[in-house]
């Protein structure tokens, strides 16, 4: 028996396309380059920004530690009574008798001066680094005016005894009157008690070239065993060689000659340093001028 119901009507749809076209791959491809190449130059930008400033930083902290040393070495000097060697004030180099501590005489005899410390910040004891061969400066206060008389130190050791007391203006002790110290000198010496009395040894700052083939700022320290120069201990550096030196002014601020032989006019010490960049496509690097005026200068 024939179904006489209407057939309904049935269309093929179309196959689904997958995957792109070449044209499509292309353009992603390019879009893709494209922005991987401005990352890219922007992360090495970033890189190269990065890197000065980690150059410029560590220039800085160099030339602070430069500064952070030479103005308490040099402004207590008292040039004319010869505290910087005559001729060793150079562009280059400054050869200073640096103060290694001071204190106060208690008494003493002939061949040894009995000397309580200074006492520092909080009132703690300042450490007395003396070594045989080490010049003790007595200083007498006369009515002709006040001389140092300079002797040489053979043994430190501890000491008993007293002595008077001797205070600020708000009654605060300056020396350590508990903990004295004996020191054996090789000279013949009066020791007056009240008297302050200090300790120097030679120390010579300069700029240096390194077996790097690069400059740098160091100091050397006196041997008194060996009576020479230890080996130089770099401070700061690298700097560029042709800015960085000593500069040495008069009271009246004119200039003074490298090498001066009267160096018991220098009112004034300037130290020029300045860093060396890293490489040639550096900025130009940081520079610093320390400018310290000398308490005991007349």
């Amino acid at each position: 028996m024939l179904n006489d119901r209407p057939r309904l009507a049935t269309t093929e749809r179309a196959p689904s396309r997958r995957g792109f076209t070449l044209a499509e791959v292309l353009l992603t491809l390019v879009l893709s380059a494209i922005v991987l190449g401005l990352a890219t130059a922007v992360g090495t930008r970033l890189q190269h920004q990065l890197t000065r400033e980690r150059a410029r930083i560590a220039i800085g902290e160099q030339l602070a530690a430069a500064a952070a040393i030479l103005p308490p070495e040099l402004r207590a000097l008292s040039p004319v009574a010869g505290d910087i060697r005559a001729g060793e004030a150079r562009d280059t180099s400054l050869e200073i008798r640096a103060t290694i501590g001071s204190a106060l005489v208690c008494g003493g005899n002939a061949s040894s001066v009995v000397i309580a410390p200074y006492l520092g910040p909080l009132a703690r004891s300042s450490a007395l680094n003396m070594e045989s061969g080490d010049t003790l400066w007595l200083l007498a206060d006369t009515d002709s005016g006040e001389s140092w008389r300079a002797v040489r130190l053979q043994r430190l050791r501890p000491a008993s005894g007293s002595c008077a007391p001797i205070t600020d203006a708000s009654g605060a002790q300056l020396f350590d009157l508990r903990h004295l110290w004996q020191v054996d000198v090789s000279d013949s010496v009066a020791p007056i008690a009240g008297a302050v009395a200090r300790s120097t040894r030679p120390v010579r700052y300069s700029f240096y070239r390194a077996g790097d083939g690069r400059w740098y700022f160091g100091a050397r320290s006196w041997n008194s065993a060996n009576r020479q120069f230890n080996l130089i201990q770099p401070i700061s550096g690298p700097h560029n060689s042709a800015r960085t030196r000593f500069r040495y002014y008069d009271s009246t601020g004119a200039l003074l000659s490298s090498g001066t032989v009267d160096t018991r006019r220098i009112a004034r010490v300037e130290a020029v340093l300045v860093g060396e960049a890293p490489n040639a496509t550096q900025p130009a690097p940081d520079s610093l001028v320390v400018v310290v005026a000398l308490r005991n200068r007349r």
